[in-house]
């Protein structure tokens, strides 16, 4: 016979008595403190699967730069201006304009540069341009991945650098252009994204 059951006490999960005798009452991811962790996973995955024309674009993109012949330059000059200021943000907020200029996103920033005067975004162009002066600062900007990555380990001041990058990154994560917003319209306006009336 199935052993009997009741309720979490913070919750309302059913959990076994005998669970509920050790626990005082408590399911064990209440006991253990991650029921809020669980619940917000589990909303951000519910999120993830709702129809999101942006995602959606977003992961074709992607895939036609990756996975086709074409690539890169296979895109229209709006598809790379999204592409490009996309990935950038993308890195920035990941691990800051060094990890931009690091990764092979790096190979990217003249289409980001344009695309933020583009998009308006002025203020986060400045400083995607004060990051790869603090970088590289001789003005040699190597749009290969493997040289740029050489270039970078071989840094002088690497603690001013990461100072002056520290401060950069802050500045751009409060988002005085509201870029999100703009790469929305932008998307919508050059009809690279179609939302469907409801």
């Amino acid at each position: 016979m199935p052993e009997a059951k009741t309720k979490c006490s913070e919750c309302d999960a059913e959990i076994l008595i005998s669970t509920a005798t050790r626990t005082n009452g408590l399911c064990m991811a209440c006991k253990n403190g991650i029921r809020k962790s669980i619940e917000a996973s589990k909303k951000y995955y519910e999120e993830q699967r709702k129809p999101d024309p942006f995602r959606d674009y977003w992961k074709e993109l992607v895939l036609r730069v990756h996975k086709t012949s074409e690539g890169f330059g296979g895109l229209s000059h709006q598809e790379k201006i999204y592409f490009a200021v996309c990935i950038l943000d993308g890195e920035v907020y990941n691990g800051g304009f060094h990890q931009f200029f690091f990764n092979h996103s790096g190979e990217y920033y003249q289409e980001a540069f344009s695309g933020l005067a583009e998009l308006g975004a002025f203020y986060s162009r400045e400083l995607l341009m004060s990051a790869r002066l603090a970088l590289f600062p001789d003005g040699n900007f190597p749009r290969d991945t493997e040289t740029r990555r050489a270039q970078l380990r071989t840094s002088t001041d690497e603690s001013a650098t990461d100072r002056v990058l520290d401060d950069l990154d802050k500045k751009y994560y409060d988002d005085p252009d509201n870029l999100g917003e703009r790469l929305r319209k932008y998307a919508l306006d050059n009809h690279l994204v179609k939302i469907e009336p409801s």
